[in-house]
């Protein structure tokens, strides 16, 4: 049927009724049970690919939607998949030590546990264990899936554009839902905020997926458009086309800015800045920055550019802390997690805990209109802020060096390289992710499975890049 092999149809038909039960579950929690069959079926790939239903994952990991047991929810379809990936990885631990272990012992996979690890410690600590520990868990099925399957499966290089492709065709599937949804409101900036419901929070996370997906495939598209087949070419034209567009009519300012801190980014790595060179900067802008907060505070709070008007309106209203309430409702949370940092700040107040804890340390003069008591409304609004809340100072230095490590290791993997396939991936896949560490200054979101998976994914990518280049250097080492 279709000129489909078995396994294929398998593949075509567990997919379609996958879909369609979500969708007709969705929102009628007496009828979840339906969604079994589905997953079982899907299940059934397992045994014939892993790397395809991994890539299965990956394509309904932007179209999965929250579905609430209680007062617990779970993302149907990719989470259960993506728990039993968890599981699989523990008899695979067990069974294939030998293949795994140089995964495992790769200094990207060491802070990555060390990051775990702390996380459990604070998850202890916590002042609301049952939250963290669900954090917790969150993050271990995220990261077990995402990067350390991935780094199996992407030890095929191809299978980079693949997971691309995959998620990229879900993503899509999105942005014309969001499109068209937008356009019955007439592309109105103030509905821009919501109209991707239920498939994603707000227009942050989705413009920050839609940002990252069309680096990575612009720059296939760029490098390698010569030994792209005709529909693999149209295929990237089509999703970098559509999250051009979902970036545009998201209306995030955030996004924007960090397409083009990515033109700018990729321009030093044109002059072939150093990391050291690199991390010198980083660290003298952050010192200036503390030095001067005070007085750059007093130069931009005078900036009167209030966002919702139109998108130059919008980047010039990021400097306004004064008048544009999306701001002033940043700084509200900044200034209260630095009270809460004040307070606990070995151990911080534990991870994920933050939104259910700042409000008794809200200033009623610094509060907005949006502001919230009822630990309903947002999170810290920052990759960085948020673990030195949560997890405390060592929180904070993991993070930032699990940053800087995978910044060393892809830039050294993007000079020293001659194979230009590898070479072109590890560029795409480095571009990508400075998009969302730049993004990160403003928001975070890898507690949410839209951005995690991308990002624990485009982790493990530079792991497999990295061994393999490392195979590839001790092979000829030894020839010689």
């Amino acid at each position: 049927m279709f000129g489909f092999k078995p396994v294929h149809q398998l593949y075509f038909f567990s997919a379609i009724a996958l879909l369609l039960i979500a969708f007709l579950t969705w929102g009628q929690p007496g009828y979840t049970i339906a969604i079994v069959p589905a997953l079982l079926a899907v299940l059934t790939l397992f045994t014939f690919s892993n790397s395809n239903a991994f890539l299965l994952v990956a394509f309904c990991t932007p179209f999965s939607v929250k579905m609430l047991f209680g007062d617990a929810g779970i993302n149907v379809p990719n989470e259960p998949l993506m728990l039993f990936f968890l599981l699989l990885f523990i008899f695979k631990l067990v069974k294939d030590w030998e293949q795994l272990k140089p995964i495992i012992a790769h200094p990207l996979s060491l802070i990555v546990l060390l990051n775990l690890s702390w996380i459990f410690i604070t998850s202890v600590t916590s002042v609301l264990p049952l939250i963290s520990f669900k954090f917790l868990l969150a993050r271990v099925w995220s990261v077990v899936f995402a990067f350390y399957w991935g780094a199996i499966v992407f030890a095929q290089t191809r299978n980079i554009k693949r997971f691309f492709m995959a998620y990229g065709a879900g993503l899509c599937l999105v942005i014309i839902y969001t499109t068209l949804n937008h356009a019955s409101t007439g592309f109105s900036q103030a509905k821009s905020m919501l109209v991707m419901h239920p498939f994603m929070d707000d227009h942050t996370v989705y413009s920050a997926v839609c940002a990252m997906v069309l680096v990575f495939c612009a720059v296939i598209l760029l490098r390698q458009y010569r030994n792209l087949s005709f529909l693999g070419f149209w295929f990237f034209v089509a999703i970098c086309m559509l999250c051009l567009l979902g970036v545009a009519l998201s209306y995030s300012r955030a996004a924007a800015l960090s397409l083009v801190f990515v033109l700018g980014f990729y321009l030093l790595l044109r002059w072939r800045m150093s990391f050291k060179s690199l991390a010198g900067l980083v660290t003298i802008a952050v010192i200036l920055t503390t030095v001067f907060s005070r007085q750059i505070y007093q130069e931009v709070k005078f900036n009167r550019a209030v966002s919702g008007k139109n998108l130059a309106t919008d980047i010039r209203s990021i400097s306004n802390v004064k008048t544009d309430e999306s701001n002033v409702e940043r700084i509200n949370r900044w200034e209260s997690g630095y009270r809460m940092f004040l307070e606990k700040p070995w151990l911080g107040f534990g991870p994920g805990t933050y939104m259910f804890t700042y409000s008794p340390y809200q200033k009623a003069h610094e509060m907005t209109s949006i502001s919230t008591t009822h630990g309903n409304m947002g999170n810290m609004h920052s990759e960085y802020f948020g673990p030195l809340v949560e997890s405390g100072v060592l929180g904070l230095l993991i993070t930032l060096l699990l940053f800087f490590t995978f910044l060393r290791i892809s830039m050294r993997i993007y000079y020293q390289s001659i194979n230009r396939d590898i070479k072109t991936l590890c560029l795409a896949v480095l571009l990508a992710m400075v998009s969302y560490f730049f993004h990160g200054l403003l928001n975070n979101f890898l507690d949410q499975d839209k951005v995690a998976v991308l990002f624990w994914a485009m982790m493990g990518m530079v792991v497999a890049l990295d061994l393999k280049e490392t195979t590839r250097i001790r092979n000829i080492t030894i020839n010689n």
